[in-house]
């Protein structure tokens, strides 16, 4: 009797595990045949690229384009958007965060593991390494005299010819993490973070700094993304959730926009002018706004979006735009944008 109820337990577990792998396979055969009708359904003029199955950060080099995220890098061609191999002797790569083309051409990679550069066909690592003191890079940016800046989850170094610095004993404030770094024209390097209890906007201007609140007038703690726009204004993406804003900066005054005025969701994802002037909001959840002298134009995945959230924007020399979602890469033609 003992012996039959041992071998009936098997049988139960057998058939439970049985089970549950039949719903595995559903479910993974369901999100193939979803991916597929998605990237076959977008309109003409957009197209889905997977992989990547999602993008941080996007780089136009000649003919390629480079995507940065949780699959490391992937190479996509402009031409035909099939995957490339990357250049011999690659390193590995964790989570990309960043992508980087300095004023030689070099082409920086910061991610979870370090820092790689990339000049002539040659790969260099970085970080970590002897005397290097930092390994994790969030992002990255070239000052106007040429020096690189690395951002941290704890501090801002720079490169002064010798080795890596902090900025710290100059008088930087203590910062959660620099999630986002810009050195604009006007030779100020801002530093953005995004944490959401402890986030604000950081701005070097010559040896003094400047800190940035909600109380400044950010429409939130969480600095996502930053861009210098062709007036020289800085444009400030925050926001977490359902709350935020996009913010501009300029002579000294700030400017906020929210979803009342025409973006796509409140908490917003990046920000990016384009080659016509245009202004590109992405959002968290919400798809992208575009503004164009007053007109404001929503996209999101009904559309043709690989993603909900538009983490990063380029636009290449054919003045074809490229999104980097957390669903993919989405492709679209510059005569659909605002038609």
């Amino acid at each position: 009797m003992p012996e039959k109820k041992y071998r009936n337990l098997i049988v139960n577990a057998g058939h439970l595990l049985a089970g549950i792998l039949i719903i595995v396979v559903v479910v993974l055969i369901l999100q193939a045949a979803l991916g597929y009708v998605q990237v076959k359904s977008t309109p003409p003029g957009w197209e889905i690229i997977r992989p990547p199955a999602e993008v941080s950060t996007l780089l136009i080099d000649n003919d390629t384009l480079w995507t940065g995220g949780k699959d490391g890098i992937i190479l996509i061609s402009r031409t035909n958007n099939s995957r490339l191999p990357l250049p011999d002797g690659a390193p590995p790569t964790s989570y990309v965060r960043q992508i980087f083309r300095d004023h030689t051409g070099s082409i920086w990679i910061g991610h979870d593991g370090g820092l790689v550069k990339f000049t002539h066909a040659s790969w260099e690592i970085i970080a970590p390494g002897p005397g290097i003191p930092f390994t994790k890079v969030l992002s990255l940016a070239e000052r106007k005299d040429g020096t690189m800046v690395v951002g941290t989850e704890t501090d801002v170094f720079v490169n002064n010819g010798s080795g890596w610095v902090s900025l710290r004993p100059g008088g930087m404030p203590a910062i959660a993490s620099a999630d986002v770094l810009l050195a604009p024209r006007s030779g100020d390097l801002w530093v953005g973070c995004g944490a959401v209890m402890h986030g604000a906007l950081y701005r070097l201007n010559g040896t003094s700094w400047h800190q940035y609140t909600v109380s400044d007038g950010l429409p939130h703690p969480a600095v996502r993304a930053l861009t210098e726009v062709r007036d020289g204004s800085i444009w400030a993406a925050t926001g977490y959730s359902r709350n935020g804003g996009a913010a501009r900066y300029s002579d000294g005054v700030w400017m906020n926009l929210t979803r009342a005025d025409g973006l796509a969701g409140e908490s917003t994802r990046s920000v990016f002018e384009d080659t016509h002037g245009r202004i590109w909001f992405g959002s968290e959840y919400d798809g992208i706004a575009v503004h164009d002298t007053g007109t404001w134009k929503i996209l999101t995945e009904k559309e043709g979006l690989a993603g909900y959230e538009v983490k990063t924007m380029t636009e290449d020399p054919d003045g074809v735009y490229w999104l980097g979602t957390n669903g993919g890469l989405t492709r679209i033609s510059s005569d659909v944008v605002m038609g």
